[in-house]
């Protein structure tokens, strides 16, 4: 995956755990890439002021009830509680040279793509940013 040499050249240990069932979505491979890139860049960059032998990046897939649930966990700082309500929005950010679009780009697509986007934060166990698509109806024949 290409986030991995960014997580190692920030010192934070990355791991993929992929569902094995074959699960296929409906829409645009590269926008669902951009996405999770976008997320797990995030991450590493809240990661900064954790101490280097705790950076972890998790970015899990499993298939439940006919969506495809993608999850992307951090071992950061949390979410400040008053940026939860509003992180979607465009032009929010926490970052201090960011934009504050990424998140809201990130949902607009999860969402065109007949999902969603959402997060829990704890300040004592990081973020976790899941997003679940629909999954694509087999074709018999």
């Amino acid at each position: 995956m290409l986030i991995g040499p960014d997580a190692r050249r920030e010192g934070v240990a990355f791991q993929l755990d992929l569902d094995p069932a074959e699960a296929r979505v409906q829409g645009r491979g590269i926008q669902i890439e951009q996405v999770v890139l976008n997320l797990a860049r995030n991450a590493i960059e809240a990661m900064q002021t954790t101490v280097a032998d705790e950076r972890r990046l998790l970015i899990s897939t499993c298939v439940q009830k006919g969506w495809v649930i993608v999850r992307v966990e951090d071992t950061g700082p949390g979410v400040d509680t008053e940026l939860v309500d509003t992180l979607f929005a465009p032009f929010v950010t926490s970052k201090p040279d960011g934009m504050g679009l990424g998140l809201s780009i990130s949902r607009g697509i999860i969402e065109t793509h007949g999902g969603t986007l959402s997060v829990s934060s704890s300040s004592k166990e990081g973020s976790v940013f899941q997003f679940s698509l629909p999954l694509h109806p087999r074709r018999e024949g």
